[in-house]
C-alpha cells in the first residue's frame, strides 16, 4: 500500500516595524510542525509493524497487501537487544505521532482505527517492558515452526502432487536458513533473563526441553521428506535439505543450552532430568493488575478480574442447570433408566464413527447442512458457489489439534480456509472423542457459520476494512500475543454454536436435535469454567492444582480424587481427564486473558445483537446486524459497538 505523503505547511509572516533605512530585514520565523496526516500514520504503522514480525507478516499474507513486503516471507523475527531498542523508538514515535491526532477530525471508522492502534502499540511496548524476550521459550520454539508451515500451507499449486514457486521455496529456505542465529540470540536472551530474574514458568521450561527435541527431528525428517514430495527441482530439494539439517542441528544445539542452563544433573540412578531449584517455581500468573490492564487495554471488558471471576462461576452454575434439564428430558425420550448429566453423555457417546472416513463425512454432512440452514432461514447469505473445505488434518499438525480451522492469509486474493479434522488412525478410542451428537455443534463452530464464513465474508470486504484491524501484536498464538483477535474471531464462532440453535419460525428446535443441543451446552460450559481459572490462576484466587480440580469436576465430571496417581484415583478414565484437565489448565497458564475471550466475545454480540434489536424493533434484520459485525473486522466489539448502535439509531429515526 502507498504511503501519503504530506508536506509541511510553512507558516510564513514577518513583524513589521517603522525602523531607518538602514534597519535588518525582519527573521524568518520556522515552519510550524503539523501532525501527520491519519492515514498516512496508520500505514506507515501497519507497514513497520510487518516488518518487525515478519511471521505473522506470513500468517496474514502481507504480500498482497504490498509487493514491497515479499521479502519478509524469508525472515524472522530480530531479537537481539539493539534491534528490540530500536523497535521501542519505532512504537514511541508513533505513538507520539498519533497523540497529535485530533480525533474529532477523523470520520467514524478512522476513530476506531485510532484507537486500535493505540491500544495495540502501547501492548507493543509493554512486552518490551517486561522483557518478554527474557523468558518467552514458547515464542522461540513456535516461531519458525509455524513460520516454516505457514509458507508450505500458502504454497502456489504447482502440478498434480507439486507445490510452490521457485520464489517461494527460496523464501523457504532463507527463513529456514536463519533458524541458528535466531536460535543463538534466543539462548543469549534466555541466559540474561536467568541472570536478572525474568524467569519462565516451570511448567514452560519442562515442555521446552521436550519441543526442542521434536523440532530438530522435525527439520531434520518431515520438511525434507516434504521438500522431495512437493518440488521435482533437484537444486531446491539439496538447498532446502541444507538449511533444514542447520536448523535441526540449531534446535538440537538449543536444547542442551536448555538443558546446562536450567537443569541439574540428573542423579545417580535417576534418568529423567531435574530443574535446578532456583528455576522450579511457579511463575505463570500474570498478577491481577496486569491482568486487568490487558481486559482493559487488549480486550476493552469493562469489567475487573474478580468481577469476572464471579460472573463465570454463575454461568458455570446456569449452563449445569441447563444441561442437567435437558439430559433429564434426554432420558426420558429414550427409555434410558439413569438420566444424570454424565450418564446421558456417556450414553450419546457411544455412537461414534466406525472409521476415520466415516468421521470425516459425518463433519462434510453437516458443514451442507448449516450451509443450506443459513440460507432457509436467511440469517446469512452465502453466494451459490460457497465452498467449505473440510480434509485430514496435515501431518505436521496431527499432534497438536483435533478438528480446527486455519484460514487463509487475509491480504492475500488467493488461497482458501480449511477445516481440519485429525485421522485417528481408525482407533476405536480416539474415534470416541467424535461423537454423532457432538458433530453440529463443533461444525458450527470451526466450519459454518463459525470461522470459515467469518473470514471468508471479512475477506470478501476487501479494503473497506482496514488492515490495522487485521494485526496480531505480540504474535499470532503464544505467550506474547494480544488476543485482540481472538476476542472476536472465537467469541463470534461460540455465537454461532448458539445462533443455529436458537428457535425460529416454524422450526422451535432451530437447527439442532435435543443432543446436539447437549454436546453445545457442553461447549459453552467449557468457555463459561475458562474464565473462572484463566481469572483465579493469574490473579491469585486459585493455585494452579485448584483450577485443575475445578475444571476436571465441573468440565469432565471426575467424582473421584483429582490424581493421576493410579494409587490415589483407581479409575483409568477418570486420571485421563485429569490430565486432559492439566494440559488445559498449562495452555492458559502461559497464555493469559487468551481462554476467556470465547465467552465474553459471545456475550458481547449478543448484547449488541439485543440492544440493536431493541433500537429497531419490528425494522430489526438479522443478516443486516451480522453483516455490520463481521465488516468491522478482526477487533473487540468494544471498539466499534458504539458505532454500530449509533446507526441503529439513525436508521429508526429515518423511518
Amino acid at each position: 500500500m502507498k504511503t501519503e505523503t504530506w508536506k509541511a505547511l510553512i507558516l510564513l509572516g514577518a513583524c513589521v516595524v517603522a525602523l531607518a533605512s538602514s534597519a535588518a530585514p525582519p527573521a524568518k520565523r520556522k515552519p510550524a510542525a503539523r501532525a501527520e496526516g491519519f492515514p498516512a500514520l496508520r500505514d506507515r504503522y501497519v507497514k513497520t509493524f510487518l516488518t518487525r514480525f515478519p511471521v505473522v507478516a506470513t500468517y496474514l499474507g502481507a504480500e498482497g497487501l504490498d509487493r514491497s513486503l515479499a521479502p519478509l516471507d524469508g525472515r524472522l523475527r530480530d531479537y537481539r537487544p539493539e534491534a528490540l531498542r530500536a523497535e521501542r523508538a519505532e512504537w514511541q514515535r508513533l505513538k507520539a505521532s498519533l497523540s497529535r491526532v485530533s480525533r474529532a477530525g477523523l470520520a467514524p471508522g478512522e476513530r476506531v482505527d485510532a484507537d486500535v492502534m493505540d491500544a495495540q502499540l502501547a501492548f507493543l511496548l509493554s512486552n518490551l517492558e517486561r522483557r518478554l524476550e527474557e523468558r518467552a521459550l514458547d515464542v522461540y520454539l513456535e516461531e519458525p515452526l509455524r513460520g516454516t508451515e505457514w509458507l508450505l500451507q500458502g504454497m502456489t499449486p504447482a502440478g498434480a502432487s507439486s507445490y510452490g514457486t521457485p520464489a517461494e521455496w527460496e523464501s523457504l529456505r532463507a527463513r529456514v536458513a536463519g533458524v541458528p542465529d535466531y536460535l543463538e540470540v534466543a539462548l543469549v536472551n534466555l541466559k540474561r533473563g536467568a541472570s536478572d530474574g525474568t524467569l519462565p514458568d516451570r511448567r514452560m521450561i519442562r515442555v521446552a526441553e521436550s519441543a526442542a527435541r521434536a523440532t530438530a527431528e522435525y527439520y531434520e525428517k518431515t520438511l525434507p521428506e516434504k521438500a522431495n514430495a512437493w518440488t521435482a527441482d533437484a537444486e531446491t530439494k539439496k538447498r532446502v535439505a541444507a538449511a533444514s539439517a542447520a536448523a535441526a542441528k540449531a534446535f538440537r544445539d538449543f536444547h542442551d543450552g536448555l538443558v546446562a542452563l536450567y537443569f541439574a544433573p540428573p542423579a545417580e540412578g535417576e534418568p529423567a532430568l531435574a530443574l535446578k531449584k532456583q528455576y522450579d517455581r511457579d511463575r505463570y500468573a500474570s498478577g491481577e493488575a496486569a491482568y486487568a490492564w490487558a481486559l482493559k487495554n487488549n480486550l476493552r471488558v469493562a469489567k475487573t478480574p474478580r468481577e469476572l471471576h464471579a460472573y463465570g462461576k454463575g454461568k458455570v452454575a446456569e449452563t449445569l442447570n441447563a444441561m442437567t434439564v435437558l439430559a433429564r428430558a434426554i432420558a426420558a425420550k429414550n427409555g434410558w433408566s439413569d438420566g444424570s448429566l454424565p450418564a446421558v453423555l456417556a450414553k450419546l457417546s457411544e455412537d461414534v464413527p466406525k472409521s476415520d472416513d466415516e468421521m470425516l463425512s459425518w463433519y462434510r454432512d453437516a458443514t451442507q447442512r448449516l450451509v443450506a440452514y443459513a440460507r432457509k432461514t436467511g440469517m446469512f447469505a452465502p453466494p451459490d458457489d460457497y465452498k467449505l473445505d473440510v480434509v485430514f488434518t496435515p501431518p505436521p499438525l496431527r499432534d497438536t489439534i483435533d478438528a480446527a480451522y486455519y484460514p487463509a492469509p487475509p491480504f492475500k486474493k488467493t488461497g482458501v480456509g480449511q477445516f481440519y479434522v485429525t485421522p485417528t488412525g481408525n482407533d476405536p478410542a480416539k474415534l470416541r472423542e467424535h461423537a454423532r451428537a457432538a458433530i453440529a455443534s463443533l461444525a458450527a463452530h470451526e466450519g459454518f457459520p463459525g470461522h470459515d464464513w467469518y473470514y471468508k465474508f471479512m475477506q470478501s470486504k476487501g479494503s473497506a476494512i482496514s488492515p490495522v484491524r487485521w494485526l496480531t501484536p505480540g504474535g499470532v498464538e503464544d505467550s506474547a500475543s494480544m488476543w485482540e483477535d481472538s476476542m472476536s474471531s472465537e467469541g463470534w464462532a461460540l455465537y454461532c454454536e448458539q445462533l443455529v440453535g436458537e428457535a425460529r419460525p416454524g422450526l422451535p428446535d432451530g437447527f439442532y436435535t435435543p443432543e446436539e443441543r447437549l454436546f453445545a451446552l457442553q461447549n459453552q460450559l467449557l468457555r463459561d469454567v475458562r474464565v473462572v481459572v484463566d481469572t483465579g490462576i493469574h490473579c491469585g484466587t486459585m493455585s494452579f492444582d485448584d483450577a485443575v480440580g475445578y475444571f476436571a469436576k465441573n468440565v469432565h465430571f471426575v467424582k473421584g480424587p483429582v490424581s493421576t496417581d493410579p494409587a490415589v484415583n483407581p479409575s483409568a478414565a477418570e486420571r485421563a481427564d485429569v490430565e486432559s484437565a492439566r494440559k488445559a489448565l498449562y495452555r492458559y497458564s502461559k497464555w493469559p486473558t487468551q481462554a476467556i475471550t470465547y465467552h465474553l466475545g459471545k456475550a458481547e454480540i449478543l448484547a449488541l445483537r439485543d440492544e440493536t434489536r431493541r433500537i429497531e424493533g419490528a425494522a430489526f434484520d438479522e443478516r443486516r446486524f451480522h453483516e455490520a459485525f463481521l465488516a468491522q473486522g478482526s477487533i473487540p466489539a468494544g471498539y466499534f459497538g458504539p458505532l454500530l448502535l449509533d446507526n441503529a439509531r439513525a436508521r429508526a429515526e429515518a423511518r
